[in-house]
């Protein structure tokens, strides 16, 4: 017997998610380069069935920067339309133009997607005067804005004292996504403003620790692919059983471990699970590359073994 040790399904802030697991879901992508609607249906239901509680869209694992904004709309309304009554929707608006953030801030207000998530400006340097300033011009809109920290890919870390003089300047800021990788910070982030933020931990290195140290979601891109073996870790950490819970996250961190492998990014090794599953995913958004059909034949050997090791049974597709 284990004592439950996360309360589940408290709505705690306006952004109307549930305490779990988001997914940063990837954009399917046919050959031809448009977006797979079969693909993106399935990939949702698979998603759905497995627990997660949300979908944070157009990210960095779905590839939001790499397409072009029109097809970023198409993306966001057929999202709504397939998970809108089913799933908490975050739509990523960056862009390195303010002028085309907020016309798909406005697009996603249209379409039904009051959550924006918005990195800060990109390429020239800027201060927390200019931060501020370029997340005020989104205030004017009805939405509930998740500011996006993601220093690795920026190069702007936006510290726990930058984020004290945002919401003193911009009133509808209400939550962050984290993905510095780094513990203390989802602590201090935690203590400092998890009374009035939504605090999202986003490195999935920290799959496991963002619920120990009470981060509402984690944003997973490898969950993703495997969605089952998250479902199994994070029921074990509200159930208290930390023995399993460690287990279904070394298994997911070796999935993880595979982009280093291979080389590659890791949306391009969550993508490739996919296909080895069965979905109609594609492969990522060029210049980004995919696997070869050795590295797939690889790749389902590796698969295999950890869907066992879980406990995990999926029909997986043979490269020939």
């Amino acid at each position: 017997m284990y004592t439950r040790w996360l309360a589940i399904g408290v709505r705690r802030d306006r952004l109307g998610l549930l305490r779990g697991i988001v997914t940063a879901l990837v954009t399917p992508i046919t050959d031809s380069g448009d977006l797979d609607l079969k693909g993106l249906r399935e990939l949702i239901d698979l998603q759905l069935g497995n627990g997660v509680v949300g979908f944070f869209i157009l990210g960095t694992y779905g590839e939001g920067l790499s397409l072009h904004h029109e097809k970023r709309k198409r993306f966001v309304e057929k999202v709504a339309e397939y998970a809108g009554s089913k799933a908490v929707i975050i739509n990523n608006v960056s862009s390195t133009s303010l002028e085309v953030g907020l016309e798909l801030a406005k697009h996603s207000l249209d379409v039904g997607v009051a959550n924006i998530s918005l990195i800060p400006p990109l390429y020239y340097k800027t201060g927390v005067r200019e931060i501020v300033r370029y997340y005020k011009a989104f205030e004017s809109l009805d939405v509930n804005i998740m500011i996006y920290n993601n220093p690795a890919r920026v190069g702007v870390d936006i510290q726990p004292s930058t984020l004290k003089s945002m919401l003193s300047d911009v009133s509808n800021i209400v939550g962050i996504k984290d993905s510095t990788g780094l513990p203390d910070r989802i602590m201090e982030l935690v203590t400092g403003f998890g009374k009035e933020l939504h605090i999202a931990a986003a490195s999935d290195s920290l799959l496991l620790e963002a619920f120990l140290y009470r981060a509402d979601t984690h944003i997973c891109g490898i969950c993703n692919a495997v969605p089952e073996i998250s479902d199994l870790m994070y029921k074990s950490i509200v159930m208290g059983d930390m023995e399993k819970a460690v287990k279904y996250k070394s298994l997911l961190m070796r999935i993880k471990g595979l982009a280093r492998e291979f080389q590659v990014e890791g949306l391009s090794i969550v993508k490739a699970i996919l296909r080895l599953r069965g979905l109609s995913i594609g492969n990522p958004v060029p210049p980004i590359k995919g696997l070869s059909d050795s590295e797939m034949g690889k790749l389902r050997e590796i698969l295999e073994s950890i869907l066992s090791d879980a406990g995990v049974s999926v029909e997986l597709k043979r490269i020939l």
